[in-house]
């Protein structure tokens, strides 16, 4: 850059010095050319003052002899009566221009080339008179390189003077470069200190105005530029720490399936080392058929999954990351989030194993309490107050049993027992849970609708979707307000069978709905006692839901009803 300047300045001022001193060689030759003229004029003047004698065209020989002027004297009708060039030509001169321009009264300097001398002349004439009073011209000339006695005394000191400033040019020359480059330079190592984190703002001088207000405005985006790469660093320290600390592994990939990001997490899960990012997620996850899955997932975009890996049990979530993308092959693409849920599977497993072990140890004592109180009932030996204390024990032993039953149901579903999948009449299980119900109905004064829309059938466990329809259903029955209905839609398309159970009971405000299939959870305790509510059947329905792969919704107002809906993927046999 320093030498590019240097040349650059240096040429400059060597073409700029070069034209002015061609142009101070033509205004000398000029003024060499004008001062000849104006020397012809006066020696013509001169001459003319000297014809007052014929006789004296003798001493005209003086002009001759010292080599600088030749001297004529030309009639009027152009002869020569007077050369002082023995070699000249004394051809008539009337067709002479500087011969016609003194005729004409407008004496001028003619410069031509002369044959006779070889060279070139200038010429002044002017009229005059002899002594005897006729008038003749005179005309003077002189050799135009007469000229160069102006030109040549000054050519040294133009020379030496063009020298001398190409010299002192060549020094400011650099020591302006120098300074530019100089300048240059500390604008890039300010730039480079910007990059290092170590910003050094650039030294500014007011006696250099130019420099002074493109630095200023140089160190002010430069400090905004280090204030912002601040911030953003100090947010992605944030950020990383936030992200290491989480107990969740992250991986982002990018466009090419290669690893953009991964947290602490993530790598404690593998027993990654060192660093990874650039990589394939094989070089991190080590499995081939996890990383199989992993792809193969990958191009369906969003997906949840489960999987055992290395005696770990890993939820696997991806996330496709469409709002960030870039034409750039290193955005981010996917976001893969794994979750460490070993622990609280366990801790599934023993809740439903206790679940089952327990409502197993229960039913027998239930049982007999049953009995028992079924056993006393029969007999007529007890009077009024005591009859109805061992109603309430059967009762209630009926109550515990039913809610037992259901806490098996809800263990065999949790644990994912075998199940036997065939193709089943969603119509004719409706059909026996309708008339299995039909004397509670009977007993509110229900009306009950069984409408379908096709053959409505699905592969799936006769016995679950037993439980699911009769569950629903008692639900339709038990919180349904006298003289209601229930009204129970299936309908047919082309890949879903969807199942309706409508009613018009006493419905469920919003703020329930959300937790209405968690266990034991009820809207109304005291009328959930009332109505033989367990607190299991909507849980229970939600896993065989889950396990179906069936989508379930629930909408209710109060005062005017609760609609359920189940919509069935027809025909597709799935597994857990």
């Amino acid at each position: 850059m320093k030498r590019k300047i240097f040349l650059q300045i240096l040429g400059a001022t060597a073409v700029s010095l070069v034209l002015l001193f061609v142009a101070v060689i033509v205004i000398t030759y000029a003024n060499g050319r004008q001062m000849i003229r104006q020397r012809l004029k006066v020696e013509t003047n001169l001459v003319t003052e000297l014809l007052n004698d014929e006789s004296e065209f003798s001493a005209f020989q003086e002009y001759y002899n010292n080599d600088e002027l030749r001297v004529t004297i030309i009639s009027m009708d152009g002869e020569v009566k007077y050369e002082s060039d023995d070699e000249a030509s004394e051809e008539n001169h009337l067709d002479r221009e500087e011969v016609q321009a003194a005729l004409n009264g407008t004496p001028k300097a003619v410069a031509r080339y002369s044959e006779t001398f070889a060279c070139e002349m200038t010429y002044y004439a002017m009229k005059g008179a002899l002594s005897d009073g006729s008038e003749v011209i005179v005309r003077l000339a002189v050799r135009s390189s007469e000229i160069s006695s102006y030109l040549l005394p000054a050519m040294p000191f133009l020379i030496l003077s063009l020298l001398i400033t190409m010299g002192v040019a060549s020094m400011f020359a650099n020591k302006l470069s120098r300074g530019v480059s100089e300048r240059i330079n500390e604008v890039g190592d300010s730039l480079k200190s910007l990059n290092a984190g170590q910003y050094q703002p650039l030294k500014t001088d007011v006696r250099e105005p130019e420099f002074y207000s493109v630095f200023s405005e140089i160190n002010e985006l430069n400090e905004s530029t280090h204030e912002h790469m601040r911030r953003e660093e100090s947010e992605h320290i944030k950020l990383n720490a936030v992200l290491d600390n989480v107990s969740q592994g992250i991986v982002a990939l990018n466009k090419k399936r290669e690893i953009e990001f991964v947290n602490d997490s993530a790598l404690s899960i593998f027993a990654g080392k060192g660093l990874v990012a650039g990589r394939e997620l094989s070089y991190l996850i080590g499995g081939i058929p996890f990383c199989e899955k992993l792809e193969n997932e990958c191009e369906n975009g969003d997906f949840r999954f489960e999987y055992e890996y290395k005696e770990k049990m890993l939820a696997v979530t991806g996330k496709r990351i469409e709002r960030y993308e870039t034409g750039s092959e290193r955005a981010i693409s996917q976001l893969l989030i794994f979750t460490d849920v070993t622990k609280e599977k366990e801790m599934i497993r023993q809740k439903s194993d206790f679940f089952a072990n327990a409502s197993h140890e229960l039913k027998t004592p239930i049982t007999v309490m049953r009995g028992l109180a079924e056993i006393l009932l029969s007999k007529e030996a007890f009077d009024e107050t005591e009859r109805r204390q061992i109603e309430r024990i059967h009762k209630e032993s009926l109550r515990m049993a039913s809610l037992i039953s259901d806490m098996l149901k809800l263990s065999k579903l949790e644990r994912g027992e075998a199940e036997e999948r065939m193709e089943v009449s969603l119509e004719e299980i409706a059909s026996e849970v309708i008339a299995e119900l039909s004397e509670e109905a009977k007993a509110k004064a229900l009306s009950v609708e069984l409408k379908a829309t096709g053959e409505c059938k699905v592969l799936a466990d006769p016995k679950k979707m037993f439980e699911l329809m009769q569950n629903l259903c008692s639900n339709a029955v038990n919180y349904n307000k006298e003289g209601g209905f229930i009204r129970v839609e299936l309908t047919e398309t082309e890949k879903f069978v969807t199942l309706r159970v409508e009613d018009s009971g006493i419905g469920i405000e919003k703020e329930h709905i959300p937790r209405l299939c968690e266990r034991f959870y009820r809207v109304d305790k005291s009328r959930s006692k009332k109505t033989g509510g367990t607190g299991l059947g909507l849980a229970i329905v939600k896993h065989i839901c889950a396990l179906q792969k069936a989508e379930l919704s629930i909408e209710s107002e109060i005062g005017k009803g609760t609609r359920v809906s189940v919509i069935f993927t027809k025909n597709i046999l799935t597994s857990d």
